[in-house]
């Protein structure tokens, strides 16, 4: 039987659907019988989580620097969101279940799923944000607008917090379930329609919204008359492909979590879904270093390897010169003299 979909979470916890002590006290027993060690994951996740969280700062600081833009600012807000995300399923993801610390393992799933609904949300108005600059439409989100946007994700971020079904990790899966897997409940007792629905609204809007995207590129392409088109145009597209990277990460994390949280699925597939999530939030420094200059070189000349921009600066310049000219007569300026 489906359970409520909307009722407040600390008073849902406190529900006969999350009563550990039903079946024998909350403690390590519980990961003892339950749980399941996973090291190579659980290194992998660690290390993949504090390398994305040491990059993000530069990152942070670089955006932070061109906040008068509305794609920067949306940008920005995302990476916060993805920090505190990948703290949660990266760095924290440890070798519990629910039952043997019911206080860790639902906080760290309550601030994962958060972050997840609001940044992907985010990533909604992301892919608005450029198609409307594309359209020359960029006033609806000029002044005070922007921020509005991502205040109205926020809340509805916390909303989903406080009033669906939390995630819970579980060790013994590698992953994030609404259930905690206690003896004697089934599955259906904690489906989370909302989190359903919203993950194939993020899917479904993302395929549409990056699709009109690029009819728009395709057809500003064909048309470029005048320099400022052309400018416009060229100026967009490396941001443009920063966000439908991703973007196109979220939309697989989104796909994949309402699978495997209504359909059984072998673990391949679970621990895929996991990655992806775990991408969804972590990917993003790497693309901005791979992709955004500015970044990149505040980012080198931060850690003091500036010089590193110099030496490249000074070989793309050697490079484009070529070997140095020999003059012959026929190349010498016409008023010149020839030698003796």
């Amino acid at each position: 039987m489906v359970g409520a979909q909307y009722e407040f979470m600390p008073t849902m916890l406190q529900g006969p659907a999350y009563n550990c002590s039903a079946v024998m006290p909350v403690g390590q027993r519980w990961a003892d019988l339950h749980g399941v060690k996973q090291p190579v994951f659980g290194w992998y996740s660690l290390i993949f989580g504090i390398i994305t969280e040491i990059l993000y700062i530069p990152c942070m600081i670089g955006l932070g620097k061109d906040l008068r833009s509305s794609c920067i600012k949306i940008m920005f807000w995302l990476a916060l969101l993805d920090m505190v995300a990948i703290m949660a399923n990266c760095v924290l993801f440890g070798g519990a279940v629910f039952c043997s610390d019911p206080v860790m393992t639902a906080g760290v799933g309550i601030a994962g799923y958060g972050m997840w609904c609001m940044a992907s949300a985010c990533c909604l108005v992301l892919a608005l944000n450029r198609l409307f600059e594309m359209l020359n439409l960029s006033k609806f989100f000029s002044g005070a607008r922007t921020n509005i946007y991502i205040g109205l994700c926020t809340s509805y971020g916390i909303f989903m917090i406080f009033f669906t079904r939390p995630v819970i990790f579980n060790s013994s899966l590698q992953s994030m379930f609404f259930s905690p897997f206690i003896p004697g409940h089934d599955t259906e007792e904690y489906v989370n329609v909302p989190h359903a629905v919203h993950n194939m609204v993020v899917a479904s809007c993302s395929c549409l919204l990056y699709m009109a995207l690029c009819i728009v590129l395709v057809i500003k392409s064909k048309s470029m008359s005048s320099d400022a088109t052309k400018s416009r145009v060229i100026s967009n597209t490396p941001v443009f492909v920063q966000a439908m990277l991703i973007c196109c990460v979220n939309l697989v994390a989104a796909l994949v979590y309402v699978y495997m949280n209504f359909l059984p699925a072998p673990p391949p597939v679970i621990i895929a879904g996991q990655v992806a999530w775990q991408l969804s939030h972590g990917s993003p420094p790497f693309i901005y270093f791979a992709l955004n200059k500015s970044i990149r070189h505040f980012a080198l000349r931060s850690v003091g390897l500036g010089r590193l921009l110099v030496k490249k600066r000074i070989h793309n310049i050697s490079t484009t010169q070529g070997s140095p000219v020999t003059f012959t007569n026929s190349t010498l300026p016409q008023t010149a003299k020839k030698p003796q």
